[in-house]
């Protein structure tokens, strides 16, 4: 094995694990969020986790790609899966920008929020699980080296179409939940002083014998 097969290797281990540890961030983000689990601090805190793994799998998907082709255009194209991947982890990135700019500060606001906007939220958490779950499925997906372009895309758009009506069914489900949050009333935070008066009197009663 010579040193630039070396490298490809170690560059495709490294984007396979990147791409397992993000699938697991994304993945379980989700759950959360839609089981009303998780913080907005924990939202902002999770996606910078994904961000930083998506740069990762940027670079090491372009230093792989750069030593099969050379960054020659007319040999990129011949290979239809990989432009499907790049094209996949493209919209993948878009999307994630409006999930930065506009779908996190609506989740971690506490404006009421609309159904549509509920619908619009869960449109762009479909995508982009959609997005990560394809473009690994295309890394790993050999078979569909030499299918054309269209085809390899063609799977793509009928998993988003199938994830979408699922995520409008729960689009219902994250504005009610919303709404509970938004009402429940919110209890003081008690000081750290107050907290330990408060352990120092039930230690006390504790120690008086029972009459």
């Amino acid at each position: 094995m010579d040193a630039l097969a070396a490298i490809r290797l170690l560059l495709v281990f490294a984007h396979l694990m990147l791409c397992a540890f993000a699938l697991h961030a994304v993945i379980s983000t989700d759950w959360r969020l839609l089981r009303s689990r998780i913080s907005a601090t924990g939202l902002l805190r999770a996606h910078h986790r994904v961000v930083w793994l998506l740069l990762g799998l940027w670079l090491s998907g372009l230093a792989i790609v750069g030593i099969d082709t050379g960054f020659a255009l007319d040999a990129i194209w011949a290979r239809p899966k990989l432009v499907a991947k790049l094209l996949c982890v493209g919209l993948l990135t878009l999307n994630g920008v409006l999930l930065r700019l506009w779908c996190f500060p609506r989740l971690a606001g506490r404006q009421p929020l609309l159904p549509v906007e509920a619908m619009a939220l869960m449109s762009c958490g479909a995508l982009s699980t959609t997005s990560w779950l394809m473009a690994a499925f295309y890394g790993i997906a050999r078979p569909l080296q030499d299918w054309p372009l269209q085809h390899s895309l063609a799977i793509y758009w009928v998993v988003l179409g199938l994830a979408l009506p699922v995520a409008m069914s729960l689009a219902g489900r994250l504005h009610r939940g919303r709404e509970q949050a938004r009402r429940a009333p919110q209890r003081p935070a008690r000081s750290k002083a107050k907290a330990a008066e408060d352990a120092a009197d039930a230690g006390s009663s504790s120690a008086i014998p029972a009459r």
